[in-house]
Order: C-alpha cells, then sequence, then structure tokens
C-alpha cells in the first residue's frame, strides 16, 4: 500500500514567460511512487492524478490537442473558463467533464480567487500534442517541440519518386460533443448498494458513467482509461469484502470524515486529506469510523481482464463474464484425455 496526505506536499510553480499561463501543481501520483509520463508498460503507474492551483486570470497551459492522451477535471475551489473547439463554457465548483483525445481545450481562471482543481490523465506509451494557436506539435517520446513540415511517404527514401503534394496535419477531433462529457457533480444521482445481511454498505455517484463511459470497458470497447466513483459511507458502514485484484489499480482520495483501510500488513487510520494506492495483487477494504461519515473519490483503470481473491472467504470472481465462484484443485490433464 502507498499513501499520502496529499495537503502536505509542496506546491510546484510553472509559468510562462509573461505569466499568461502560470499555476501551482501538486503531483500525488509521484508522491505515491509513480514515474512522470510513465505508465504500466514503463514500471509507472496506469493513471496520473495532481491537484492544480490556477491564480485569478491565468491559463492552466496553452489550447492543445492529444492524439492518445485522455484529461479529466474535476474543479475543487473557484470559478473558470473552459475553451473546447469554438466554445467557452464556464466552469465552477463541483464540476466535472472528460476530455478525449483530438480535442483541443484550455482551461482559464475567470475568477478572482484560485481555482483548484483535480486532474487525472492516463498514460499513453506515445502520444503527441497540436496547439492550434501556434500550430506547433509536440512528441512524447522523444519530449519536445516542433513546427512540422508536411512530407510524403518516401519523400527521402527514393529519389527516383516525385513527392506529392502531402495532407495537412490534423489530429481526428471526437466524435461525441463535450456537452455530453461535461456534469455537475450534485446533477449525479446517489446509488446505494448493500448486502443481503447489510454487512457491506455504501451511497456512489459514478462520475464516469455519467460522462458517457461504459462499465468496466476499456477505451477501444467505449469505455475511458479510467473510472471514478464519488462515494460515501455512513458511520461505521464498510465499502466492500476484502479483496484483491489481478489487474486492476485503485486510488481513493479520502476527502471527508475519518475511516480505517485494512490491507495485509495491517490497520491504516485515514482521514481527509490522505491517499492511498492499492497496486494488483494488494489486498483491501476500507470502513468508516464509527461516530463519522467518510466520504471518497476513486479512481481505477480499466483494465480488458481481471479477476479477483477474496481471502476472507477464499472466492474467486472474473470480470467477464462476472462470475463468483470457488476453486476446485484440478491436475493439469483432468479431462483433456
Amino acid at each position: 500500500m502507498h499513501t499520502v496526505h496529499w495537503p502536505s506536499l509542496p506546491w510546484s510553480e510553472q509559468r510562462s514567460p509573461s505569466g499568461k499561463f502560470h499555476s501551482y501543481s501538486r503531483n500525488l501520483s509521484l508522491a505515491l511512487g509513480g514515474i512522470q509520463n510513465v505508465g504500466t508498460w514503463g514500471g509507472g503507474h496506469p493513471f496520473d492524478v495532481q491537484e492544480r492551483r490556477v491564480p485569478p486570470g491565468a491559463a492552466v497551459c496553452p489550447f492543445h490537442a492529444h492524439l492518445a492522451q485522455w484529461e479529466l477535471f474535476l474543479v475543487r475551489a473557484g470559478e473558470g473558463v473552459v475553451r473546447v473547439g469554438g466554445e467557452k463554457v464556464p466552469v465552477r465548483v463541483g464540476d466535472v467533464w472528460i476530455h478525449p483525445p483530438g480535442e483541443a481545450h484550455q482551461l482559464i481562471n475567470s475568477g478572482s480567487s484560485d481555482l483548484h482543481v483535480l486532474i487525472v490523465a492516463d498514460h499513453p506509451p506515445l502520444d503527441a500534442f497540436h496547439y492550434p494557436d501556434s500550430n506547433k506539435w509536440g512528441l512524447r517520446p522523444p519530449g519536445g517541440f516542433f513546427h512540422l513540415t508536411p512530407a510524403d511517404y518516401f519523400d527521402g527514401e527514393d529519389p527516383r519518386e516525385s513527392p506529392g503534394s502531402p495532407a495537412a496535419l490534423v489530429i481526428p477531433p471526437p466524435e461525441t460533443a463535450f456537452s455530453t462529457r461535461f456534469r455537475s457533480v450534485d446533477s449525479i444521482p446517489w446509488d446505494t448498494w448493500e448486502s443481503p445481511r447489510k454487512k457491506f454498505r455504501g451511497t456512489s455517484r459514478e462520475l464516469s458513467i455519467a460522462l458517457g463511459a461504459a462499465r468496466n470497458t476499456p477505451t477501444g470497447l467505449g469505455g475511458h482509461p479510467f473510472d471514478l466513483e464519488w462515494g460515501r459511507l455512513a458511520p461505521g458502514e464498510c465499502g466492500c469484502p476484502f479483496h484483491s485484484h489481478s489487474a486492476q489499480w485503485e486510488c481513493y482520495l479520502f476527502l471527508e470524515g475519518q475511516g480505517r483501510v485494512r490491507t495485509e500488513s495491517g490497520l491504516l487510520d485515514v482521514k481527509a486529506g490522505d491517499l492511498v494506492l492499492h497496486p494488483p495483487g494488494e489486498a483491501h477494504q476500507f470502513t468508516a469510523a464509527a461516530d463519522r461519515e467518510l466520504v471518497y473519490l476513486l479512481i481505477a483503470d480499466n483494465p480488458p481482464i481481471d479477476t479477483w481473491h477474496y481471502p476472507d472467504s477464499n472466492k474467486w470472481g472474473f470480470r467477464a463474464p462476472r462470475k463468483i465462484f470457488r476453486l476446485t484443485e484440478a491436475d493439469y490433464w483432468d479431462g483433456e484425455e
């Protein structure tokens, strides 16, 4: 288990020469052991979580679109404007939205106080970014920014080949309108679940589903690269059985109240501001304090295949098809001949 109290993390300033683009960031994922711009394919985490504080009048970054990366924003304090395509959309506390690849966007603080946002992004192995205002490009890897000169496919490869007229360089825009991927958290209904004997119970708002994601589905099949859930447990409630995932990562940001996280290494008391990351293979469970409600934000990735293990009951589960079962040991050749 990796844990940190994120309000205690130092702010890192990012500022352009004139101050047009100016913000302070706390990279929560790096504090939890992640690697900058590196996913699980390189030893990092499947998603990046950071808190940004933007002074009045400043923008987080230039107007840009990604070829592969997804970015989600959740406003925690202040107000601003999202520039997206040809629109300018006002945003305030509790608004949440997601930009898929191809959607040029920019967040600007239009208020009189600092704008605080939580930003979640995935880690594609390759990415390119386009800046329409300056017609610049960036590539990761290798890293760096460029003005590109279009070239024919065979240009420089076969001197006898006559180059044609290359098409203009563009990143294809998303198929859905931004309005379908923008919601106020307060407008998303609460969903309550409970076990038959009510030992496990909780209430949640499924943010990613409200933003158009297919449940437990990777991006190529209609989902998002990560899944967000805003949840709360009443005093003494336990959110789930003790379990581990074979492939999925789960990150809990505790927003209000107090509780306790159980892992195989012991019990950890948590409070507002604590951040806990459970990688695959780590059994975990969380419970609200006896006299306090516990409010949290869960961020999980969406692996194409996942299984779960429940050590207390020695059960296993498959995500697809969704089945819970116990194993009966068998020989490798059993039923084969």
